[in-house]
């Protein structure tokens, strides 16, 4: 589970990691389970967000942009 404060106009970016096959279906992307994004805490102008995917799932924080190590 990844834990990201974000502010308001800030953005996270989920994708397929670089490794999955372009041709897999969504039905096999998804088959190890969904995508789930919590509300862990909110204060004046920033929300902690609690996210959990499966492992093919890529999250980061738009600012990193889609640089793919």
């Amino acid at each position: 589970m990844l834990v990201l404060d974000r502010k308001s106009g800030e953005s996270v970016l989920i994708f397929p990691d670089d490794q999955i096959n372009p041709e897999m279906t969504v039905k096999e992307l998804f088959s190890q389970g969904p995508i789930s994004i919590s509300v862990k805490y909110k204060d004046t102008g920033t929300v902690k967000l609690a996210i959990k995917a499966p492992g093919a799932i890529k999250i980061l924080r738009e600012e990193l942009g889609l640089h793919t190590s």
